[in-house]
């Protein structure tokens, strides 16, 4: 029995020898699907421009009167106008609309305004509008303006006629172009109350046939943005007419850049919007002045040479004044005979006479 289980244990294991082991399988290999890595292409250069600083577009056109950049082209006459300035006719109305302001004498210690406007067409009420004299005439020749007063001395109006001169008399037009205001009639008197407006004075101008566009605006004024830094500091000008006289003082605001006017003891004002009378350009000029008649009045140099003072932006300087002809302009030099250059905005013009107190610190 035991060799019959040996016989069946050998028969087996011949069995597996023959067989051998079973065959490993491979794997298939595995395909791997290669990456596909995008490819960044580099921008193309682009040239970036140098920065420049805006450059603004040229002024369509300029204030002749003030340098001033206008939006539009505005070749407007000036027009120059007679206002009251005796304490009872303050504040007066559309002054700080003027461009310019010229004070001169009118009898005794008394001053009286020329304000002269490039435009009217948005001035308002004007005056009190008071008469004229010979030099306030000459004054308005310079500018080729139309002329505007409440009538004049015998003399100034002789000489307007004489000339065809383009005048708008307040006293001939009154209720029409010119009016009375009531409440400074009632409260002022009687002569604190002519007034009219920009818009009375340009139709009336039309009505009378008067150019109202000027070609030639060239009143020898040379305009720079650039600040004054010869001369003195001038922090506040006095400027009396005569001695003991009329006193108008101009005090520099630096914030501004501007001059403000005092006068009469408080500073001025334009009635129509209580705005404050400021300039960056102030003139003094000294001009042989006498009396001439028994009514008072003056004859005024307003030709040949003479001296004077120009102040801007906090400084002033010794100046000359010249002029060759009532139909030319003024030339202004420092006293080297150099051309002054005026800053861009309005002008103060004082003619004082000869040996008026003049100061400033």
């Amino acid at each position: 029995m035991k060799r019959f289980f040996a016989l069946i244990l050998a028969l087996s294991l011949l069995l597996c020898a023959c067989g051998g082991a079973p065959a490993e399988t491979t794997a298939p290999p595995t395909t791997v699907p290669p990456t596909t890595v995008p490819v960044t292409t580099a921008p193309p250069e682009t040239t970036v421009p140098p920065t420049t600083e805006p450059t603004e577009p040229p002024p369509v056109d300029v204030n002749p009167l003030t340098g001033e950049a206008l939006e539009e082209v505005n070749d407007s006459r000036p027009t120059a106008i007679m206002i009251n300035n005796l304490v009872k006719a303050v504040p007066q109305c559309g002054i700080s609309k003027a461009d310019m302001i010229y004070e001169i004498i009118a009898e005794g210690s008394v001053t009286r305004f020329m304000a002269i406007f490039h435009d009217l067409s948005d001035v308002g009420v004007i005056g009190p509008v008071r008469s004229v004299r010979p030099y306030f005439y000459r004054v308005a020749q310079h500018y080729g303006a139309i002329l505007s007063s409440a009538g004049g001395s015998d003399e100034a109006i002789d000489m307007i006629k004489s000339a065809g001169y383009d005048y708008l008399n307040g006293i001939a037009g009154a209720g029409s172009w010119f009016y009375r205001d009531e409440w400074r009639r009632s409260n002022r008197g009687y002569e604190h109350s002519l007034m009219t407006t920009g818009e009375k004075l340009m139709n009336a101008a039309e009505k009378f046939g008067y150019d109202t566009t000027m070609e030639d605006t060239d009143y020898g004024f040379n305009f720079t943005a650039e600040p004054m830094t010869a001369g003195e500091a001038a922090g506040e000008i006095t400027v009396w007419f005569y001695q003991n006289g009329k006193k108008t003082v101009m005090t520099y605001d630096e914030s501004t850049g501007l001059y403000t006017m005092t006068q009469h003891g408080n500073t001025a004002t334009d009635a129509n919007d209580d705005s404050v009378l400021m300039f960056r350009n102030i003139l003094v000029l000294e001009a042989d002045s006498h009396v001439k008649d028994k009514k008072g009045h003056l004859e005024v140099q307003m030709t040949g040479t003479g001296t004077g003072y120009y102040a801007r932006d906090g400084r002033i300087i010794p100046i000359q004044w010249s002029r060759e002809s009532n139909s030319s302009h003024y030339v202004y030099t420092d006293m080297e005979g150099n051309p002054i250059s005026f800053g861009v905005g309005k002008t103060y013009v004082a003619i004082t006479p000869d040996g008026s107190p003049f100061s400033y610190k």
